[in-house]
C-alpha cells in the first residue's frame, strides 16, 4: 500500500517555501491510506489538509491575484511613487513568468502554484480512492473532496490552459491526477481539454448531487451548482449553465444580494450572498502575503472625509498616509485599479471603492478588501450569489431559448441592488463590463477575456509594461508548465509545454 503525507491544519502552513524542492518527493513522514481512512476524524483531516493547500499563499493569493492583474483593468504599482514593490506579483502583470527561476522566485511562480494544487488534489484523492472504505458519516466528506478536486482542477485550467472557448476538446489540458500519487504514480499524460472538462464536470455533479453541509466555509451543493455553471460558461454551453445558475437558488430579484453597505464593509467577512468563502485565520493566513494584504491601504470613507473631491495625488494626501503608517500603510498595498477601469462605474456604484491614488500614474488604491481586525484575517469569496446573476443574463442573451428582456431585468436586479446605472439593453459587451465592475479582484479578468476571446487592451499612462496589447487567443494568456512536471513525469515531453513557452 502506497504511503501518504497527511498534513493536520495546524501543521500545514508551517513548512518553508524551498525554492528547490522537487515535485513528487515521498515525505519522511507518512502514514498507510489505510489509516487514514480509519476513521471519521482521520478523514476530517486528510480533507482539511487540501482545504489548506488550496488556501495557501503561494497558490491561492498568487492565483487569484495574478489572473486579474494580467487583464485590463488592475495593475501593480512598479515602486516609482513612494510605495516598494515587494518584488510580489510584479512579473505576472508583466507577462514574464518563466517556468523555472531566473531573476528571483518571483519570476517563477508556477512550480509553488503547481505544487500546492496538486498536493491538495492528492489529498483528495486520498478520500475518493477509499470511497469504498470510508467510516459511516464521511458522506459529506467524500462530496467536498470531488468538489474540492474540482475547484483546484478548475482553477489549474484558468491559469494554465487555452480557452476551451477557442481550442475546443482538442486543445491541451490538464495533467489529470485522479488517485493518490507517489514519486511513480505521478507519471500521468497531460489531457485535452475535452476530457479535463468533462472530469471537472463530473466531480462537481458528484458534489452537487451528495453534498449534505451548509456551511459556507466549505463546498457544499450550492456552491457547487455555481462552479458547474461557471464551467458550463467556460465551455460556451448556455443551456448548462443557465440550468446550474439557477440551480443556485436565487429569484434573481435583488433580495438575495448583499446590501450596499455590507458590499463596502471590506469584503472579509462571509455573508448570506457568500455561498462559499475561505476562512483565513491567525492560524491560516500568512499575514503580509494574504490577498487583502495586497490591496487595503486605506477605508474607502477616507476619499472624501480625509482628503476631499480634489484631494488625489496632493502632497497632503501622501503626508496623510506616511503620518499614519501604522493604520493605512498595512501590508504589501501594491494592486491598483487603472482610471479607464474607474471610469466604468458610476457615480452611486457601492463598488467604486478607489479612495484615492498618491500619484495618477500609480493608479487609484483599491478598499475593496481589507482585513478582520488583524492584517491576514479575513474571508475571501470564492463562490457568490451575484456570479450566478452575471451567467443567467448571459445565458438569456446566448442560449437556446434566449429571453433577453428577462436577461436584462436581471443585469438590472444586480446594477440597482449596487446603485450601478441601469443598462438600457442587453448585449455581450455590456454583461462583461458588469462581470467586471462586480467580480474585480477575485480572479475572473483573464479567464474572462480568454472565454470571451478578447484582446488584452491596457490603456492608460498608469500600465508601465510593455505588454499593454495582446492579441486574442495569445498563447502567452496563460502559465508555463512548471520545468520539474517536464523533467521528472516520465510521460511528459516538452510538446507539453505551452506554446509560447517551448
Amino acid at each position: 500500500m502506497k504511503t501518504k503525507y497527511i498534513l493536520l491544519l495546524s501543521s500545514l502552513l508551517a513548512f518553508s517555501s524551498c525554492s528547490d524542492d522537487l515535485l513528487y518527493q515521498d515525505p519522511a513522514t507518512s502514514t498507510t491510506d489505510e489509516n487514514v481512512v480509519s476513521n471519521a476524524e482521520t478523514v476530517k483531516a486528510a480533507l482539511m489538509g487540501a482545504y489548506s493547500w488550496t488556501g495557501h499563499y503561494h497558490y491561492l493569493t498568487i492565483g487569484q491575484i495574478s489572473l486579474d492583474v494580467m487583464g485590463d483593468d488592475l495593475k501593480m504599482s512598479n515602486g516609482n511613487y513612494g510605495y516598494s514593490t515587494y518584488n510580489w506579483l510584479m512579473y505576472a502583470y508583466d507577462y514574464r513568468q518563466y517556468p523555472r527561476e531566473v531573476d528571483g522566485w518571483w519570476s517563477a511562480y508556477s512550480p509553488y502554484m503547481w505544487i500546492k494544487a496538486y498536493n491538495a488534489i492528492d489529498q483528495c484523492n486520498i478520500i475518493i480512492s477509499n470511497a469504498d472504505r470510508l467510516p459511516e458519516g464521511c458522506e459529506d466528506y467524500l462530496a467536498q473532496a470531488y468538489g474540492l478536486r474540482a475547484w483546484n482542477f478548475l482553477n489549474l485550467y484558468h491559469l494554465y490552459c487555452a480557452s476551451y472557448t477557442y481550442a475546443g476538446d482538442s486543445g491541451q489540458g490538464l495533467f489529470l491526477r485522479l488517485n493518490p500519487g507517489d514519486a511513480s504514480g505521478n507519471d500521468v499524460p497531460r489531457s485535452d481539454l475535452g476530457t479535463s472538462l468533462k472530469q471537472i464536470i463530473s466531480d462537481l455533479e458528484y458534489a452537487y448531487e451528495h453534498g449534505t453541509n451548509t456551511s459556507n466555509y466549505f463546498i457544499n451543493p450550492k456552491a457547487a451548482a455555481l462552479l458547474l455553471a461557471r464551467t458550463y460558461l467556460d465551455m460556451g454551453d448556455y443551456d448548462n449553465a443557465r440550468k446550474y445558475a439557477e440551480a443556485v437558488g436565487s429569484s434573481f430579484d435583488g433580495s438575495d444580494l448583499m446590501s450596499q453597505e455590507e458590499y463596502q464593509s471590506g469584503f472579509n467577512t462571509v455573508n448570506n450572498e457568500w455561498l462559499w468563502g475561505f476562512n483565513f485565520t491567525s492560524e491560516t493566513s500568512n499575514i503580509y502575503a494574504s490577498i487583502p494584504s495586497f490591496y487595503y491601504i486605506a477605508e474607502a470613507k477616507d476619499a472624501e472625509s480625509t482628503f476631499g473631491t480634489s484631494g488625489y495625488g496632493t502632497q497632503a494626501s501622501y503626508d496623510y498616509l506616511v503620518a499614519n503608517a501604522v493604520n493605512y500603510l498595512v501590508g504589501y498595498g501594491t494592486v491598483r485599479a487603472t482610471q479607464s477601469f474607474v471610469d466604468l462605474f458610476g457615480t452611486d456604484d457601492c463598488r467604486k471603492l478607489f479612495p484615492f491614488y498618491i500619484d495618477k500614474r500609480d493608479g487609484y488604491a483599491i478598499a475593496k478588501f481589507s482585513s478582520k481586525g488583524s492584517l491576514g484575517i479575513a474571508d475571501y469569496p470564492l463562490c457568490r450569489i451575484a456570479e450566478a446573476y452575471l451567467i443567467e443574463a448571459e445565458c438569456l442573451l446566448k442560449g437556446s431559448n434566449a429571453d433577453p428582456a428577462r436577461g436584462l431585468q436581471i443585469l438590472n436586479a444586480l446594477q440597482e441592488k449596487r446603485g450601478g446605472t441601469l443598462s438600457t439593453q442587453l448585449t455581450s459587451d455590456e454583461i462583461w463590463k458588469e462581470r467586471r465592475r462586480e467580480l474585480y479582484g477575485e480572479g475572473f479578468a483573464l479567464p474572462d477575456i480568454k472565454r470571451l476571446q478578447k484582446p488584452l487592451e491596457r490603456v492608460g499612462e498608469e500600465h508601465w509594461t510593455e505588454v499593454k496589447s495582446l492579441p486574442a487567443n495569445s498563447p502567452r494568456m496563460m502559465f508555463p508548465i512548471p520545468a520539474d512536471e517536464l523533467d521528472y513525469n516520465k510521460n511528459a515531453s516538452e510538446a507539453d509545454q505551452n506554446e509560447y513557452w517551448r
